[in-house]
């Protein structure tokens, strides 16, 4: 029959329909695509066999067990928006089990809420293979996407779950597991260095900046990059292995040249993560990824919303503003509201020199108390290495970390100061000195007995100091 009816399609038109109205009449199958009798007790329409593939795409697969065709409809990305519900639509069909699947509709916008975008497909679909029961189709896979996908995850009563763990971190301090991370900086002051470390730290297993630690489970790094080259950042990749002494393996960091923002790429990119096991993805930097509107909530959200939906940790490198007394990166304020962890870093270099000298400073923290800043002297040669340091030893660098850090550094050197003597000595006002002491009373400074003028030490010398109050 199916060898009559391929012979029947180079015929005049007309052959075909009426050999199908014989043929139904007398109950014979003619290759539709599925049964056109069934069982009694079984659907006219017979239900599709349905999986989930590595990426979550929804599959619903028709089986003709007599003509041996296949037809698959491939739902990608569905998600629910106001009164809209999106998917991607893509539709094959295979003549039998030896043959190539052939699309028939590829990667195609589908609104299930909508009346003539259906329609418009099944049109779509029927002048490419006519009477395969394309309406049918899709109403049946569109019943089951409205029973299975819901507006953001599953329900969850928090009660339910037991021992929840403490706070984990992809790198700690600087990115947080599961979270929107970002480190922000101006130009020039090797942020971008300081990715592909946080790169190398979480995809190796390996500790890259003193001070920090790593995931004992590390996974595969995705790298999107605005702004530089594959040359360049497996240059820094190779140099950072070499510093640690650590050899290169391959599948550990993956990178990805990009031009378009990321709202643009989002479900691509899903795809990609998903498929690569890849638990960390790096963005340099947000600008570029939001098409350059940082100022704009409405292409600065969406980005938020879209980086969410992979379900990874996420680092997004941004620059800061020209305005120092600004906080957050660049741009509208949901930049800083967005990020969970933020941390910014300041740079001062020689010129001519091979070493940099660096202090990352701890803004914001959604789940913990804010880490105290960490400095580093960065060597570059053959190899690079970060050195990790006490202190910095750059005035430029130290009047851009938080008072108490200033004040801090200075009792290092001046135990027993007054107040007068700190602010002279970090160039900040009496008041704010003082407010920052009393703030910290107890806790990171003491004072000695006296009434007025009292002079002030580091906690930790207390044991040393006869005259502390206890």
């Amino acid at each position: 029959m199916q060898e009559t009816r391929n012979k029947l399609e180079g015929e005049r038109p007309g052959y075909r329909e009426t050999i199908e109205e014989i043929a139904e009449y007398k109950g014979i199958e003619h290759g539709s695509g599925m049964p056109t009798h069934t069982a009694e007790g079984q659907s006219e329409f017979p239900d599709p066999d349905y999986e989930q593939n590595a990426v979550g795409h929804h599959l619903y697969t028709w089986h003709d067990d007599v003509t041996k065709e296949m037809f698959r409809i491939e739902i990608a990305h569905p998600v629910r928006s106001g009164l809209d519900f999106w998917c991607v639509l893509t539709v094959s069909y295979r003549r039998n089990k030896n043959a190539k699947p052939v699309g028939i509709l590829n990667n195609k916008r589908w609104n299930l809420t909508s009346t003539s975008n259906t329609d418009g497909h099944i049109r779509s679909l029927n002048r490419r293979m006519k009477d395969r029961g394309w309406d049918a189709r899709l109403t049946l896979v569109e019943q089951s996407l409205n029973s299975v996908v819901e507006i953001g995850d599953d329900l969850v009563d928090l009660s339910t779950i037991e021992n929840p763990p403490p706070v984990r971190y992809a790198v700690w301090p600087f990115v947080e597991y599961g979270e929107h991370n970002i480190i922000a900086a101006d130009g020039g002051t090797t942020k971008s260095l300081m990715a592909m470390a946080m790169a190398v730290s979480y995809s190796y297993g390996k500790i890259v900046m003193p001070g920090t630690s790593v995931p004992l489970d590390p996974k595969p790094t995705l790298y999107l990059d605005y702004e530089s080259s594959p040359a360049t950042q497996a240059r820094r990749r190779r140099q950072l292995l070499t510093g640690i002494g650590i050899a290169e393996e391959a599948g550990k960091i993956l990178y990805k040249r990009m031009y378009s923002p990321v709202q643009d790429a989002a479900t691509e990119l899903y795809d990609l993560i998903a498929s690569r096991g890849i638990g960390m993805v790096i963005i340099d930097s947000g600008a570029r990824a939001v098409g350059g509107e940082t100022s704009s909530e409405e292409m600065v959200i969406p980005y938020f919303n879209a980086v969410a939906s992979w379900g990874v940790t996420i680092l997004t490198i941004a620059h800061k503003p020209k305005d120092s007394t600004s906080r957050g990166p660049a741009g509208v304020a949901q930049w800083w509201n967005q990020a969970r962890n933020y941390w910014e870093l300041v740079k001062d270099q020689t010129p001519g020199q091979n070493e940099v000298h660096l202090s990352v400073r701890h803004d914001k923290a959604n789940d913990e108390s804010l880490h105290v800043p960490l400095s580093y002297r960065l060597a570059f040669g053959e190899d690079i290495r970060y050195h990790g340091l006490d202190t910095p030893v750059s005035t430029n660098i130290m009047s851009q970390l938080p008072t108490s850090t200033q004040i801090t550094n200075f009792l290092l050197n001046s135990p027993q100061s007054t107040v007068k003597e700190i602010a002279i000595g970090i160039e900040r006002s009496d008041k704010v000195v003082d407010n920052e002491i009393r703030k910290n009373e107890g806790k990171l400074y003491y004072g000695s007995k006296e009434a007025y003028n009292r002079r002030w030490s580091l906690i930790e010398d207390k044991k040393e100091d006869p005259w502390a109050i206890l």
